[in-house]
């Protein structure tokens, strides 16, 4: 529990003469992260404060002397005695550099992932992500526990959008800095209802007081080349802390679809369509995030954050060709995108005498973006002759503006109980325009079907309690959250005012109980909400050519879910889970064929309900001083109840039992440990999505990190899906539907890297994306579902 306690000290040499700028630090003894750290004074002296009663080790290190490591008990504030540290009795001609192997611990509610200082660390916060238990990563798709509605932090705050947006921030995100990986599956009543887990990145701290920097690059070899180049600044003083990353990327990729598509009448087939899509697309984009700490006393800390995200140049280029029983067609569609996300954080923290906390946080985003797309089709007859031609082209504007203000209170009261609560309101105010034409005979008219202003605002006000108490084997924790949204879809054209509000009461509880040393016992429940995003919601049609389409809805309700969970641990290393998850209007993109038309639609849309349940399995073994694994098997349940709206609104269900395994390698390969490496092995049988039935896939991906110099220098080489062994078939056989598609995706690539470190390396950082919200993660734009 939280007090006041603090530990102090002396540092001197072996003539009594005090070091000053010595590197003081506590490490927990359990997973080795740091705690806290500060410099000695001019007199030698140090005083850490803040602490929590526990077992650390004091490590203090300075040039020229050997460091100096003991473990402390700390139950109360305590004073030591003089710290002598020995000079090196002999010059080194190196120092070696030791990697660690990445730790794994499982908790109540969460998987903690320590990775700082493995060969993770050299690549993306998405090559981190995919190596983390429990995360689930295929074709850049992340899920938790087969759920896909995920909040993501980085240092408790946070950080993310959705689909290609989400992508480019974790791709474009370096990883050097970060130092363990949460993964909330039942997260606790102060994070926002919105999503079925919370992955949570931790960062280094910043520690010692001087600069340090660092540039970095990557080539990626895959149908084409991808380069990204980077730089870190750091710099601190006793209050003052300061950080700035930059990186750009260009970047190029491949994808190819193939479909057959079986138009049924009185159950016959009296048409059929078979497509290919090829598309390349294209991009350029700069990543800018920074961070000022200012401690204006050692209770009182006031921090400003940003990310700015500018994508100036997106384009797609996609080939179609479309061949019936009776004449075919191509296709070419370009699209132009731009768009920039700035995102903007206050917060200010103070920390009392006893322990206890008190935060602000203020929030506000400006997302802009645009797109322009212009489409051309070629129909011939069947005899190979062409026909006509038909061509449109459309511009699509959206601005969103989201507010936040939040604040939080921790206190810790007697007997081990921890008391929280706190308040916060959100205001999403988003704007979008649609302008599109078509071609007839020599000039372009304007579409008023298709073209037209969506508005949506939304204005959220949350409040939550939480209250948890520890015993020597008990350990329980409950909490409760109201949220009260008010929204309206302003839609312009044919579609009618969107109103709704509603009040959700969000209850949390875990229970843990320790047997022994070896056996463990967890209950935990948590509800939850998926609210829908701005595009699924907006009506207007997004043409991939002249008869496929996909197109939002407006009345589309939030998602809610209960999920229960059971685990036993074995020994601290074996876990075995049972999870049921209960889901109600679940929104899921659909793909409907009207038989009439020939259209092919893609609808999100609210399914009835779905219900999800599972055994899961998780070890983490050290096999050898160079080897360790950990193993991740799950075989889970999925049915799901859905409209089937082209084929006369009849209820229908889609199930199956599946399996997922995952073997992830960490390997040390050298006396010095400064090679090191990764193996990952994943497989998953057929699973479902919706009314979709998706074939099995496998992925096997090798990583290497090598440290030379110190340290100064990193080489990196990551080689994934070596075997091309994830792409997969999606297909709708039901009553009058009958449709399968086969993705083929750029993944099979190798990528090198390097880093050169400058300045006092033995900084650590205090990188921190800033706080996005809830909201931010409902920011999409329609190449996200393409």
């Amino acid at each position: 529990m939280s007090q006041n306690i603090k530990i102090s000290g002396q540092v001197l040499d072996q003539n009594n003469m005090p070091i000053s700028y010595a590197n003081v630090i506590l490490v927990h003894t359990e997973d080795e992260s740091i705690v806290k750290g500060t410099i000695t004074d001019d007199l030698g002296k140090f005083e850490i404060g803040y602490l929590n009663s526990g077992t650390y080790n004091l490590e203090i290190s300075f040039i020229g002397y050997s460091q100096y490591s003991t473990q402390i008990d700390l139950k109360a504030s305590t004073i030591l005695e003089p710290i002598l540290l020995e000079e090196f009795s002999e010059a080194l001609d190196a120092v070696n550099i030791f990697a660690k192997r990445p730790t794994y611990k499982k908790q109540s509610d969460r998987i903690v992932f320590n990775i700082e200082d493995t060969s993770l660390t050299e690549g993306s916060v998405m090559d981190v992500l995919q190596s983390t238990p429990g995360v689930l990563i295929m074709n850049d798709q992340i899920t938790v526990k087969n759920s896909s509605n995920i909040i993501y932090l980085i240092n408790n705050k946070r950080v993310y959008l959705t689909g290609l947006d989400l992508q480019q921030l974790l791709s474009g995100t370096n990883a050097t800095y970060i130092q363990s990986v949460e993964v909330i599956t039942n997260p606790p009543a102060k994070y926002d209802a919105e999503g079925a887990a919370v992955i949570n990145i931790t960062m280094s701290k910043n520690l010692i007081v001087g600069y340090n920097g660092s540039v970095y690059t990557t080539y990626t070899q895959g149908m084409y080349p991808r380069v990204k180049v980077g730089t870190s600044q750091f710099y601190k003083t006793d209050k003052l802390s300061l950080f700035a990353n930059y990186s750009y990327g260009e970047r190029k990729k491949n994808r190819i679809n193939t479909s057959e598509i079986n138009f049924i009448e009185d159950d016959e087939v009296v048409g059929q369509w078979i497509d290919k899509i090829d598309r390349n697309t294209e991009s350029r984009s700069h990543d800018v995030n920074a961070n000022i700490d200012y401690a204006i006393n050692d209770a009182n800390i006031l921090s400003f954050s940003s990310n700015v995200s500018i994508t100036p140049y997106w384009n797609r280029l996609a080939n179609m060709t479309t061949e019936a029983i009776d004449s075919s067609f191509t296709s070419k569609n370009i699209i132009n995108d731009s768009k920039t996300n700035a995102a903007f954080n206050l917060d200010y923290v103070n920390t009392s005498e006893n322990g206890n906390t008190f935060s602000v946080n203020l929030h506000h985003t400006n997302y802009d973006y645009e797109r322009d797309q212009d489409m051309s089709s070629k129909y011939y007859d069947v005899d190979d002759v062409f026909t006509r031609e038909n061509m449109f082209n459309s511009t699509s504007l959206q601005d969103t503006y989201i507010y936040s203000a939040q604040a939080d209170y921790n206190m810790t009261l007697k007997e081990n109980i921890v008391f929280s609560f706190g308040t916060k309101v959100s205001q999403i105010d988003s704007k979008s325009n649609v302008d599109q034409f078509y071609f007839d005979v020599d000039r372009f008219i304007i579409d008023d079907l298709n073209s037209g202003i969506f508005n949506y605002k939304e204005t959220n006000y949350a409040a939550y309690v939480n209250a948890s108490k520890t015993w020597e084997s008990w350990s329980f924790s409950a909490g409760l959250r109201g949220e009260y949204t008010d929204a309206e879809g302003d839609v312009s054209s044919i579609y009618e005012l969107n109103k709704f509000d509603y009040f959700k009461l969000f209850p949390t509880v875990n229970i843990a109980h320790d047997f022994n040393e070896h056996h463990s016992l967890g209950l935990s429940y948590g509800k939850r909400i998926e609210r829908p995003t701005y595009s699924d919601l907006n009506p207007f049609k997004y043409y991939f050519n002249d008869y496929t389409y996909l197109q939002g809805n407006p009345n589309l309700n939030p998602t809610i879910s209960h999920l229960t969970t059971l685990s036993y641990t074995l020994n601290g290393s074996y876990t075995f889970e049972a999870y049921y998850r209960y889901e109600m209007d679940p929104t899921s993109e659909l793909l409907f064929q009207d038989n009439a038309t020939n259209q092919v639609i893609y609808l999100p849309t609210n399914l009835d309900k779905a219900v999800d349940y599972g055994f899961d399995f998780m070890t983490y073994q050290t096999i050898t001083d160079i080897w360790s694994v950990y193993v991740i098997n799950s075989i889970f349940h999925q049915k799901a109840y859905f409209n089937a709206i082209q084929s006369g609104n009849s209820t229908e269900t889609n199930q199956t039992w599946s399996m997922y395994t995952n073997v992830m390698n960490f390997f040390s390969f050298t006396e010095d440990r400064s090679l090191s490496g990764e193996i990952s092995i994943l497989y998953m049988s057929p699973m479902i999505s919706g009314s979709s039935d998706i074939s099995s896939r496998a992925q096997i991906d090798l990583g290497l990190k090598k440290s030379f110099n110190n340290g100064k220098w990193v080489a990196s080489l990551k080689l994934n899906d070596i075997f091309k062994t994830t792409n997969f078939t999606e297909k709708n056989k039901y009553l009058n539907q009958d449709n399968t598609y086969h993705n083929k995706y750029d993944n099979q690539y190798f990528r090198l890297g390097l880093r050169y470190n400058f300045g006092n390396t033995k900084l650590s950082t205090n990188e921190k994306e800033q706080k996005e919200l809830n909201e931010r993660n409902r920011l999409r734009s329609e190449d996200d579902n393409n």
